[in-house]
């Protein structure tokens, strides 16, 4: 495979993710399964709209679905992104903390 089907695949991937629904829902699942309802539940949100994003996440490739009796049960299909996000948000605290810091110190130099 070329450099650039990788490069294009990885974006796709990334805009397959990249909504704060997605990412939430991929974080409350993690290494375990969940219906639907839970996962309304735990993220606060309408049936609907979970269910939408649960479409885009799993044919994009990111979770897999289960179906058990009358449910239907949701799982992360690639080990790896949970702790990819885990990382990401690290980063990103990492970041506002500096920015924080640079910040207060812009400040105190303005008074």
């Amino acid at each position: 495979m070329q450099c650039v089907d990788i490069l294009a695949l990885k974006s796709e991937f990334m805009r397959v993710l990249a909504h704060p629904i997605r990412i939430g829902i991929v974080e409350v699942l993690g290494d375990k399964k969940m219906s639907v309802g839970e996962i309304c539940e735990l993220l606060n949100k309408e049936q609907a709209t979970i269910s939408k994003h649960l479409g885009v996440l799993k044919n994009g490739g990111i979770l897999k679905s289960e179906k058990s009796g009358l449910n239907v049960f949701y799982s992360v299909d690639i080990c790896c992104l949970p702790n990819f996000l885990e990382c990401l948000k690290n980063i990103l605290e990492e970041k506002a903390a500096k920015n924080s810091k640079n910040a207060r110190g812009v400040i105190k130099s303005l008074r």
